[in-house]
């Protein structure tokens, strides 16, 4: 069978790399990624994969370049995970974030379009699309997000969505909720509890500084997400899909959960920091999956327990 090449943008991150990851496993992928530093990435070392992926050193709103990786390497799936992502500096650099998450989606779409329309395109969103209530969300839930982050994604989700309807392309979205791995960026709250506490149980800290831990989340599992993202690039009837385990909790039990298996009350220990709390903060986001679980038979099997626990007994660093 002759390979497919496929293109990763943003495949340095947590969802590239495992993307990737579980692609070269299959066998009849070649990856082409693009990042925007030539060096080492330290993701692909870690999963031994960086001497497999194709890696090409460019900014994301290359459109040349980026037209010239399609053509001339014949690449036949396209999917992003770049632009900016971390709430804090996503608040704070609000050009950034658009210009980061819109125009590479834009030039992807374009380029699709004029040059080469069997291509297939995943555009990673995000559950900061939706409006702040506590409703079961799904697909066609109320969009208004309160975070430029959430604003963004909600530009690209609909883009994606006018030319796939207008223009018959083979593009989607995928509404994905949140996720961990090995691979995160510690700074994401649930690694940075687990690294916490591990480190007050050795008594090399003292305390953890958070900010509002009433918040109730759906956290699947990177690995898992990545193996369905996949699926929904290649559906025969393109549409975009929510992405989420279906279990919703809060951030305070899941502390208890950590605590507990250092044998620790975490009360002593969580220091709440007013500066550290959000604008805006939506405090539940539930997320209804079935539509996913019904058209791709996809039946999600870690939930927010299952990831602290493996998270636990990787060796974080």
């Amino acid at each position: 069978m002759k390979k497919k090449n496929i293109l990763i943008m943003g495949i340095s991150g947590q969802d590239g790399s495992y993307l990737a990851d579980y692609l070269l496993k299959k066998k009849n992928y070649s990856i082409y990624g693009i990042s925007r530093k030539n060096k080492k990435i330290k993701n692909h070392i870690q999963l031994g994969i960086d001497k497999k992926i194709k890696m090409k050193c460019m900014k994301y709103d290359n459109y040349i370049g980026l037209k010239n990786i399609i053509m001339k390497k014949n690449i036949s799936e396209i999917y992003f995970f770049a632009g900016q992502t971390k709430p804090v500096l996503s608040n704070l650099n609000f050009l950034e974030t658009i210009y980061s998450n819109l125009i590479p989606v834009y030039n992807i779409i374009d380029i699709i379009l004029n040059y080469k329309k069997e291509v297939r395109f995943f555009n990673a969103s995000s559950c900061e699309i939706f409006a702040s209530n506590n409703k079961i969300l799904n697909e066609n839930s109320l969009k208004d997000p309160q975070t430029i982050y959430g604003l963004s994604k909600l530009i690209t989700l609909e883009m994606v969505k006018f030319f796939r309807e207008k223009y018959n392309l083979k593009i989607c979205s995928g509404i994905l909720f949140h996720h961990e791995s090995i691979l995160r960026d510690k700074s994401f709250v649930l690694r940075k509890i687990i690294l916490a506490a591990k480190k007050i149980k050795e008594g090399k800290q003292k305390k953890i500084k958070l900010g509002n831990i009433e918040v109730s989340r759906d956290w699947g599992w990177a690995p898992e997400y990545v193996k369905i993202i996949h699926k929904i690039n290649n559906q025969k009837i393109i549409e975009d899909l929510i992405v989420a385990s279906g279990f919703t909790v809060s951030l305070k039990i899941l502390i208890n959960e950590v605590f507990l298996k250092y044998n620790l009350n975490w009360k002593n220990f969580i220091h709440l920091d007013k500066s550290l709390l959000r604008d805006k903060d939506v405090i539940v986001k539930n997320a209804n999956n079935l539509k996913i679980k019904n058209k791709l038979r996809w039946k999600p099997k870690y939930n927010a327990f299952d990831v602290v626990n493996r998270l636990m007994r990787e060796k974080l660093h």
